[in-house]
């Protein structure tokens, strides 16, 4: 089963990070910020199985973990 779209639980707030999971598959996503000297930074990561997911920036696509084995 696929679903086209993630659906984020509800955000877990920590000091500087916020973290999402899909009710759908494993992946987290983590949004993350800093203070710099240019000012606030923030960036998304996201995260499956204690492993990132380097996806080009873009959000990975949502899986049923059955579809995640092999990866």
């Amino acid at each position: 089963m696929s679903s086209a779209r993630h659906r984020w639980g509800e955000k877990v707030r920590f000091d500087h990070k916020t973290e999402q999971q899909c009710i759908h598959c494993e992946t987290v996503k983590v949004g993350r910020h800093e203070w710099q000297a240019s000012g606030e930074v923030h960036w998304t990561e996201f995260w499956r199985r204690e492993e990132r997911i380097d996806h080009d920036g873009r959000t990975p696509p949502c899986k049923s973990p059955s579809e995640q084995v092999g990866e």
